[in-house]
């Protein structure tokens, strides 16, 4: 399961945060599709959930299928 939990993105010098408060659950077995326009945050949450990018805020958490 995935659980990512009030995830919050700014870039320097960006007048809004790219990512603010996103919240959501994918259950084992589940499928999702992760879909938006041009610089709506689509890499940089992937990235975050790969740990290869910090969030400002929030969190993100693992836990093995039951």
């Amino acid at each position: 399961m995935l659980t990512v939990s009030n995830i919050t993105k700014r870039y320097p010098g960006a007048d809004e945060p790219v990512l603010k408060n996103i919240t959501f659950t994918v259950n084992p077995g589940e499928r999702v599709g992760l879909i938006g326009p041009n610089g709506s945050g689509k890499t940089t949450l992937l990235r975050i959930i790969t740990g290869a990018l910090d969030a400002d805020g929030g969190g993100v958490q693992f836990a093995p299928a039951d």
